[in-house]
């Protein structure tokens, strides 16, 4: 991980949670508190800070509303949103502000997440699975050139799963998704429309195949999905996660995709570089200490 001291402002109205903040990210980073949005701006205006982590829900100026004031007055700062409550309710706020980074305050507080988001955010660094499997063991690579090896890519990766950890949870259901966004919808044309119809028969060209990771720690186990189109873009799928969310979307196949990865998997993270890499990662708690949190987590550098 990158070793540079970075300065975080952590806003809440709860003042134990802010103690807890302070005192863990404090091991690694010069962290400011504040208790509501004027004491974060008072803040902001004196110290020299890289990141606003901000509870969603306080009296007077809400979250978003802090965090857009600092993403016009404060450009170069970056933020995060953290709530007690569904971050499904958040998405619509979300694509409005283009917050692309939401964490639930779930019980207990998942600090081992809360340090890999921090880390992506601050550093950039955002490519790979091993970057959020805590000592990662990579257990598997494959190289998807068509539709067919997908499939049985697919059953090798189940296989792999339930022989490593016990189960393979809906990882069929998750690689059929993300795969079919990978061959289908990622490959375009000069003129930016796809270049092959869906669910035909495809042999891609070697700039088109989709790489796949599996990794495995003592808490979870998770694959990453990346292809060299990097044609994601963070508006499109926070488009995408609200449409589904609300209804609207139901009938988007690529939509449909990355709403069933999300709903399907304990974490799914989306890192782009535009033009030149998209990665989908997904994972899976072995345990239920964690399940249903489902953090938001967006990388677009």
């Amino acid at each position: 991980m990158d070793s540079r001291r970075f300065c975080i402002l952590v806003v809440d109205d709860d003042p134990s949670f802010l103690s807890v903040m302070h005192e863990f990210l404090g091991e690694k980073h010069d962290v400011f508190t504040a208790e509501n949005g004027q004491q974060a701006l008072e803040s902001l205006s004196t110290h020299r800070v890289d990141l606003v982590i901000s509870d969603v829900n306080m009296p007077g100026m809400t979250g978003p509303e802090l965090l857009q004031r600092v993403m016009e007055v404060y450009p170069g700062v970056r933020t995060m949103l953290i709530t007690s409550y569904s971050i499904d309710d958040y998405i619509p706020i979300a694509r409005k502000h283009r917050f692309s980074t939401i964490m639930p305050k779930c019980v207990p507080f998942n600090f081992v997440d809360l340090e890999v988001m921090i880390e992506g955010i601050l550093t950039q660094q955002i490519f790979g699975l091993s970057r959020y499997l805590v000592d990662c063991e990579i257990i598997g690579r494959y190289c998807i050139r068509s539709s067919l090896e997908a499939r049985d890519v697919r059953d090798a990766v189940v296989d792999l799963f339930e022989q490593r950890v016990g189960t393979a949870g809906d990882m069929k259901l998750l690689l059929d998704e993300t795969v079919t966004n990978a061959i289908y919808h990622a490959p375009r044309l000069p003129d930016g429309s796809e270049k092959y119809p869906e669910l035909t028969d495809v042999t891609l060209e070697p700039g088109e195949y989709v790489h796949i990771e599996c990794g495995v720690d003592k808490n979870r186990y998770g694959i990453s999905v990346a292809d060299s189109q990097g044609k994601l873009a963070r508006d499109t799928v926070l488009d995408r996660i609200e449409r589904q969310v609300g209804g609207q979307g139901i009938l988007d196949d690529s939509g449909r995709g990355i709403h069933m990865s999300r709903l399907f998997s304990d974490t799914m993270v989306i890192n782009i570089q535009r033009n030149v890499k998209t990665e989908v990662i997904l994972m899976n708690y072995i345990s239920m200490t964690y399940r249903g949190s489902k953090p938001l987590y967006i990388n677009e550098v």
